[in-house]
């Protein structure tokens, strides 16, 4: 699994580069993410700009960043796309993330030290 990632100051902005964030791909975004945190992001901005479709698994997968985070750091999102945006609502994650529409908006609630 390939990303795009970016450091802004203390901010790690990130992009996953595949369409579908599903069973087969779910483990392994993880874990990446996960790496990451535990080299010291305790800021992250996953973009999902070019993510069409997100199965139980890639949710849980974002899910479990999330926790990970918690008390120590933030996870926001962007860029969702209808199809995601809805399962976000489904399922009621809305509430549990932060979600912006582009990952200039994410910045700015970091910059306002959220």
């Amino acid at each position: 699994m390939q990303f795009q990632e970016k450091q802004i100051a203390n901010i790690l902005a990130l992009n996953p580069s595949v369409k579908r964030i599903d069973a087969s791909v779910a483990l392994k975004f993880k874990e990446f993410i996960l790496e990451r945190i535990n080299m010291g992001n305790v800021k992250i901005i996953l973009d999902l700009t070019g993510v069409d479709f997100i199965d139980s698994s890639g949710l849980g997968a974002i899910v479990a960043c999330l926790k990970v985070l918690k008390g120590k750091g933030y996870l926001v999102i962007c860029g969702l796309s209808e199809t995601v945006s809805t399962l976000f609502s489904l399922t009621r994650m809305d509430k549990a993330f932060r979600i912006f529409t582009t990952e200039e908006d994410a910045l700015k609630i970091f910059q306002s030290d959220l």
